[in-house]
């Protein structure tokens, strides 16, 4: 049995300026949910990094864990090596993380494992230097995500929200979607507001938080993936509060008052697509 490396949604995200970095300025608010890959790590004695996984296209060093362990070992000269074995259940540039999570899992594990020490804000600084996404993994709950994802508040009193996850099983990838966005400039109309989300969260107003679900890649993902307008139609049939696309998609989750509309709606969808998880934030 291995660490859990949770998934996320975005509850929330907006995105602003492309820098000179090929970074974006981003404003958003991401919460971990019970989906999760299993990580398991080893001590090796030999000077490597081995990555091994059940999903095999992933053993490569393009995989986020694999580029967070040799930045540790580069960067504190780490002379002995590890053995990370990912058991992946998060489907693959699904707007859910998997990758980012990975990365902050291994990051934190081998912090433990070669004895470094370092404190979050640094595992933090760390984390932003891979990608947009991992330095939120390295909290729990909720977080305002802010800068190039390497401002993050973690919200206090996160609570449970029953979701139904719905992927239609193809890959959309986050460099297309920026690449996009930039090129189309969607113009975006939205009532939903940040703040409220936030308060919403605070004082555990489902309702609220329904109402202020927003996600700037919608405009141009659901444009190319027509499936994604009707998986949000099936969702919102199904008695969900409110349905958004989770990054840069295809993934689309449902927010439901209680367990059991949540488990009504999973029952009734969960043969319609290849990817229907019922799950909850955490």
């Amino acid at each position: 049995m291995g660490i859990p490396s949770y998934a996320k949604i975005n509850l929330y995200l907006k995105i602003g300026k492309r820098l000179s970095s090929g970074y974006h300025n981003l404003q958003g608010v991401m919460q971990r949910i019970e989906l999760s890959d299993n990580i398991s790590i080893e001590p090796l004695s030999e000077d490597k990094i081995i990555v091994e996984c059940t999903n095999k296209e992933l053993e490569n060093e393009n995989n986020l864990a694999y580029k967070a362990a040799m930045l540790l070992k580069k960067k504190f000269r780490v002379t002995h090596g590890a053995r990370i074995y990912i058991e992946k259940n998060v489907p693959i540039e699904a707007g859910l993380g998997g990758g980012s999570s990975d990365a902050a899992t291994t990051l934190m594990s081998l912090n433990k494992l070669w004895g470094l020490k370092l404190k979050e804000r640094q595992l933090i600084e760390l984390a932003s230097q891979i990608g947009s996404d991992v330095p939120f993994f390295i909290g729990e709950g909720a977080a305002l995500v802010e800068g190039i994802g390497d401002k993050v508040k973690r919200i206090k009193k996160s609570f449970s929200i029953n979701i139904v996850l719905i992927n239609p099983g193809f890959r959309v990838s986050t460099k297309w979607a920026y690449n996009t966005f930039d090129r189309q400039k969607p113009r975006i109309k939205t009532k939903a507001d940040i703040k409220a989300l936030t308060k919403a969260i605070e004082k555990k107003n489902i309702k609220e938080i329904a109402n202020n679900l927003h996600n700037d890649f919608e405009a141009i993902v659901t444009k190319r993936y027509k499936v994604i307008n009707e998986i949000k139609n099936n969702l919102l049939r199904n008695d969900a509060l409110n349905a958004c696309v989770s990054g840069s998609g295809p993934t689309v989750f449902g927010i439901f008052n209680s367990i059991y509309e949540a488990r009504e709606a999973f029952f009734e969808i969960q043969y319609d697509y290849p990817f229907v998880f019922l799950t909850k934030t955490i």
